[in-house]
């Protein structure tokens, strides 16, 4: 991964939980959103030095959304409507990441924080980062109390680069693959403060039968995921019009 000297401070983006793609490029890339306000275009349009792997990032996101490896909590399009002849606007609409019909927008498509980290992780991305700080030790010679003579012995400090939020160990079986699968896909848009966001049983198990897991494998994995709050959502109320 690029080792960057001079990046910026981007300690005020550590409480943010969900990014827009342009968001999530530039950080990914050592630029701060805050300073491009015109978002991926405006770091072209200055030729800023990591404009292209921001773009490049960009890409990917949108890729993976495609492909379903990466799950938005609102996926976006944007599209020009026009009034007349002479007049219209851009309109941004909702839509599913899988249609293909309309080109996904980088700047309101959302994602959160914990899915982006997943990502990343799996897909192995190449993201900027400080270099590691160097350890300094200084010896006094001995000689006198007075003396000026120092030994300074610089060894760099490991820093671990790893963006997860959980360590990982030295394990893995096909449960633990399943309950990676339904977390990315169901679970990293769950908001504990509304209950409709979580997922019906019926909608994980099947998914993860699907993949190719068993009946009691799905459900295992669906009762270790669900929080207490929500063991009892079998299935959505529908609304009479």
């Amino acid at each position: 991964m690029p080792i960057i000297e001079d990046l910026p401070d981007l300690s005020h983006w550590k409480t943010v939980q969900e990014f827009s793609i342009s968001q999530a490029a530039m950080l990914l890339s050592g630029i701060d959103p805050y300073d491009y306000e015109g978002g991926l275009d405006e770091v072209k349009k200055f030729q800023h030095e990591r404009w292209k792997m921001a773009w490049g990032i960009s890409e990917g996101i949108v890729s993976a959304i495609r492909r379903g490896v990466l799950t938005p909590v609102q996926c976006f399009a944007v599209r020009w409507v026009e009034h007349d002849q002479w007049n219209g606007y851009w309109e941004h609409f909702e839509i599913k990441p899988t249609d293909r019909m309309y080109e996904i927008s980088k700047e309101k498509t959302l994602i959160t924080r914990d899915s982006l980290f997943v990502w990343v992780d799996n897909e192995r991305v190449d993201f900027v980062r400080k270099p590691a700080p160097k350890k300094i030790n200084k010896i006094s010679s001995g000689w006198s109390t007075n003396s000026s003579n120092e030994i300074i012995d610089i060894e760099p400090v490991q820093v671990n680069s790893s963006p997860l939020l959980l360590p990982r160990y030295e394990h893995n079986c096909e449960g633990l693959e399943f309950v990676e699968e339904a977390i990315k896909q169901f679970w990293s848009t769950y908001d504990e403060h509304d209950p409709s966001t979580a997922p019906t049983k019926a909608e994980v198990t099947d998914y993860l039968k699907k993949k190719g897991a068993s009946s009691n494998l799905a459900e295992a994995v669906d009762l270790v995921l669900r929080p207490f709050s929500v063991r009892k959502v079998g299935r959505r109320k529908v609304i009479k019009s």
